[in-house]
Formats: C-alpha cells, sequence, structure tokens
C-alpha cells in the first residue's frame, strides 16, 4: 500500500513567545484559529472538531447555573410570608411568656394592671442569691449521692465477686473430689472379676478347723484343699474362663 504523503507546509507558525506577535480576537469573525477550519464539512466542523474551550467553558456555565438555582431556592425558603414581621428579643420573650400569666379585663378582680403585669413578671422569675445558692449546693448534694451510690454498687460488685470466686473454688474442689472416687472406683471394679456367663463368680470357701479338730502332733495333721480346684478358681477370678457349676 501507498503511504500517504504529508502535505508541505509553506507558511511557519509563529512560536507564543515572539513579542513581535500581534494580537487577535479570540471570539471575532477573522480569528485565525478558524483559518484551519475553512472549506470543511459541516459535520466536520459540528461534530470532529468541537472546540474545546466552548465546550468547558458551556460545562462551567451550566455548573454556575445549577449554583444559582440552589440559592434562589434556598432565598425562597427562608424568605418570611407576606406580612410577616423579623422576629426581635422582645417577640420572642413575648411568645415564651404566653400562658404563663393569666390575662384579665377586670383591673378590680386581678388587683394589678397590665404594665404592672409586664413589669412584675420578670420579678417574679428572677432568682436570688439564696435561691442560687441553695440549687447549688442541692445539685452538689445530688451529685456526692450519685457518686455515693456508683462507689457502693462497685463495693458490692466486689463482694458477689468474691463470694463467687470462692463458690467457683469449692465447686472445682468437689468435682475434683469427685473425679478422683470414680478413678478409683474404676480401678477396684477392673481389679474385680467380670461376669462373663450365667452365672457370677463366688468366692471359694475358706478351710478353717476348730480348736479340738487340731491334733496334738504335725504328724497326724492331714491336707486340706485341692490345688486343682484352686488353680479353676484362680482362673475364674482372673476372668479367663466362665464361672460353672458342678453337674448333679
Amino acid at each position: 500500500m501507498a503511504q500517504l504523503k504529508k502535505p508541505k507546509t509553506t507558511h511557519k507558525p509563529e512560536t507564543n513567545n515572539n513579542p513581535s506577535r500581534g494580537f487577535y480576537d479570540l471570539w471575532g469573525e477573522s480569528s485565525p484559529l478558524d483559518s484551519a477550519l475553512e472549506g470543511k464539512d459541516q459535520w466536520y466542523l459540528e461534530q470532529t472538531k468541537k472546540s474545546r474551550v466552548k465546550m468547558l467553558l458551556l460545562q462551567a456555565h451550566e455548573v454556575e447555573v445549577k449554583k444559582l438555582k440552589e440559592e434562589q431556592k434556598l432565598e425562597r425558603q427562608l424568605k418570611l410570608p407576606e406580612g410577616a414581621e423579623v422576629p426581635t428579643e422582645e417577640s420572642r420573650l413575648r411568645e415564651l411568656c404566653e400562658g404563663l400569666v393569666e390575662e384579665s379585663d377586670d383591673e378590680a378582680v386581678g388587683g394589678v394592671s397590665e404594665e404592672q403585669k409586664t413589669v412584675s413578671l420578670p420579678q417574679r422569675e428572677r432568682k436570688t442569691e439564696r435561691q442560687r445558692k441553695k440549687e447549688k449546693e442541692a445539685k452538689i448534694l445530688k451529685a456526692r449521692q450519685d457518686a455515693e451510690k456508683v462507689a457502693k454498687q462497685r463495693r458490692q460488685g466486689l463482694f458477689q465477686l468474691k463470694s463467687m470466686f470462692a463458690s467457683l473454688k469449692s465447686r472445682q474442689a468437689e468435682l475434683l473430689r469427685r473425679k478422683k472416687l470414680r478413678e478409683e472406683k474404676r480401678k477396684l471394679q477392673a481389679l474385680q472379676p467380670r461376669r462373663l456367663g450365667r452365672l457370677k463368680y463366688k468366692e471359694s470357701d475358706i478351710d478353717v478347723h476348730l480348736s479340738e479338730e487340731l491334733t496334738d502332733s504335725l504328724r497326724k495333721l492331714k491336707p486340706e484343699g485341692s490345688l486343682a480346684k484352686d488353680r479353676f478358681k484362680s482362673f475364674q477370678k482372673r476372668n479367663l474362663i466362665e464361672p460353672r457349676e458342678r453337674a448333679k
């Protein structure tokens, strides 16, 4: 494919730092920046070669318009309704005092005039030095009582913790004792003969002679018991054979 050759430019653009360079209007009709777009297609001018500077300015304009709309909306929300007065300290105090003092048109029954009411109202709300001192002492006393209550609860919790620790320790000792008893019982059971069949193991009878049955001479003694019988019982006791009854 043949490579496209770039057209040769005969006009060399001037540098930006040239002090003898002439000035021009950026938005004017005869701007030198528009010379590169002469003879171009309309679609190319509107879409492909869209001016970046104008786009940035348009975006900045939209942001400022949005801010302006938000400020106008906030002003409309904070604007007082028609006929309303700007609240003052006196009107705020009058609004707070509404309902605290019963209004009466009869000066004879009330005993005081409207002017006296407005004058005496702040005086009744003003506290004396003694009252403020009492309130301060009451607050200090309440704080002290609360601190003592918290300290008492902590001490009680500490005592409960000690008692719980003691009971837990005794419980562990009891469990350890029971465990040792179970182990000893298990060891004893391991030494005992187990039941291998229908019958249980029974110890053989011990041969005992009374005093009148004994002879005065060792030569006259007769051998007692049976070695085979003792060995047979030993096998049964060691769980080697099961116990059996003698056939009748």
